[in-house]
C-alpha cells in the first residue's frame, strides 16, 4: 500500500540543520467531510485525495429555511492548530521548557481528552529552512478524529528554526479547513505564536487580512501569545480581534507566560471550541429572521461585549455561543432552541 513521504531540510535549533522524514499513512476515502474515526482515516485525510484539486465546499448544500422553532445539536468541531516554531521558540519560558518544548508538553496534555470528539490537525511554521517564507497548501497534517499521537509525535520530532511566515501559515491551514465544509461540523484555528509576523513587506496586516477572510469564510480563529511583552500586545490583540474568537474582556488573546498559563490557555480553548459551537437545521432568508432562547429567555446577539450568539457560518446553519450563555448551555443543551421565520414567498 502506497506511502506518502515528506522530507524537508529542517533546523534542529538556531543555526544547526539536519534532514527530518516523516512518513504518512496511505490516504483514505473521507465520507461528507467526516472521517471513519480510525487513526489511519485522519493523517491528512487524503493529501492528494481529500485537497479536491482546489475546489472548495465540494457537495456543499445550504440550510433551507422553514418556518418553526428548532432544537440546536452540537456541531462536530474540525480544528487546525497553527503553531509558531520560528528561533525565538528556543527562548526559555521556564527554568526547564523552551517555549516550543512548553507547547508540545501542554497538546500532549490537553488533546488526548477529544482525540475521539474532535478532528484535529496542525501545522508547524516555518515548514522548510531552504524556504522559510514558504508555506506549501498540503503542508501539515490534515484534521481528523484519532490524530493525537500522531500530531504530539511529529510535533515533538521539530525544533525552533527561521522566521515567523504566519500569514502563509493561516492561509495554507484555512485552504484545508475551506475544503472541510460539512453540515454536521464547525471549523475553527487556533493559533499560538511568541512574535510579530514575518517574511511580508507588511507581515501584520497582511495577517490580520487572512485572519479576517477565514473569519468571514466561518472559520474563526483564536490567538495563544506565548510569553508575550508590551511590545508584541497591540498585535496580539488585533489578530484575536481580526479571528474573531476573542476572549470576552479587555485583552482578547490567550497570555501565556508560563507553562502552567499555556496548557490552561489550550485547555480553555478546546473546551470553548468543543462545546459551544451549534447547529440549526433552518436557516432564515434574506428577510426572515431568527430568535435564539435559552430556558425561555432570549439570548441576544453577540456585540463583543457580555457575550450571547453569532453566526459562525450562516449558510452551514452554525452559530456559536459566546460568555456565560455558553457554560450554561452546555450543561443544558436540550434547553436551547432557534424560532425561525421566513419571508413571505409568491404562491
Amino acid at each position: 500500500m502506497r506511502r506518502l513521504v515528506w522530507l524537508g531540510l529542517m533546523s534542529i535549533a538556531c543555526g544547526r540543520t539536519e534532514v527530518v522524514t516523516f512518513t504518512l499513512p496511505p490516504p483514505v476515502t473521507v465520507d461528507a467531510g467526516r472521517d471513519a474515526g480510525s487513526r489511519d482515516a485522519g493523517v491528512d485525510a487524503g493529501l492528494d485525495a481529500g485537497f479536491d484539486a482546489g475546489l472548495i465546499d465540494a457537495g456543499f448544500v445550504p440550510k433551507p429555511c422553514l418556518d418553526g422553532t428548532f432544537s440546536l445539536s452540537p456541531a462536530e468541531p474540525v480544528v487546525k492548530l497553527v503553531l509558531d516554531r520560528s528561533c525565538s521558540m528556543d527562548a526559555l519560558i521556564s527554568s526547564t521548557q523552551t517555549r516550543w518544548e512548553a507547547v508540545v508538553a501542554s497538546l500532549e496534555a490537553t488533546l488526548p481528552q477529544v482525540d475521539r470528539t474532535m478532528q484535529l490537525g496542525g501545522l508547524a511554521y516555518p515548514i522548510s529552512i531552504g524556504e522559510p517564507c514558504v508555506i506549501p497548501p498540503q503542508a501539515g497534517i490534515w484534521p481528523a478524529r484519532g490524530n493525537v499521537a500522531l500530531l504530539v509525535s511529529n510535533l515533538r520530532s521539530l525544533r525552533p528554526e527561521g522566521p515567523t511566515p504566519t500569514e502563509a501559515a493561516l492561509g495554507a491551514a484555512g485552504q484545508v479547513l475551506r475544503a472541510r465544509r460539512a453540515g454536521n461540523s464547525a471549523r475553527a484555528m487556533v493559533l499560538a505564536t511568541d512574535g510579530e509576523p514575518t517574511c511580508t513587506s507588511s507581515p501584520l496586516a497582511d495577517t490580520l487580512t487572512e485572519l479576517r477572510r477565514a473569519a468571514t469564510d466561518g472559520i474563526p480563529t483564536y490567538v495563544i501569545g506565548i510569553a508575550d511583552d508590551a511590545s508584541l500586545r497591540a498585535s496580539l490583540q488585533a489578530m484575536s480581534l481580526a479571528g474573531s474568537r476573542p476572549r470576552t474582556g479587555s485583552q482578547g488573546f490567550y497570555s501565556a507566560q508560563s507553562p502552567a498559563e499555556l496548557q490552561l490557555a489550550f485547555r480553555t480553548i478546546r473546551d470553548q471550541v468543543g462545546a459551544c459551537s451549534f447547529l440549526t437545521s433552518s436557516v432564515p432568508d434574506s428577510d426572515g429572521g431568527i430568535r435564539v432562547t435559552f430556558e425561555g429567555a432570549e439570548v441576544p446577539t453577540d456585540d463583543g461585549g457580555v457575550g450571547g450568539w453569532r453566526w459562525t457560518d450562516r449558510e452551514n446553519g452554525e452559530l456559536a455561543l459566546t460568555g456565560p450563555v455558553c457554560a450554561r448551555a452546555v450543561a443544558r443543551p436540550s434547553s436551547l432552541v432557534v424560532t425561525v421565520s421566513c419571508s413571505a414567498r409568491a404562491p
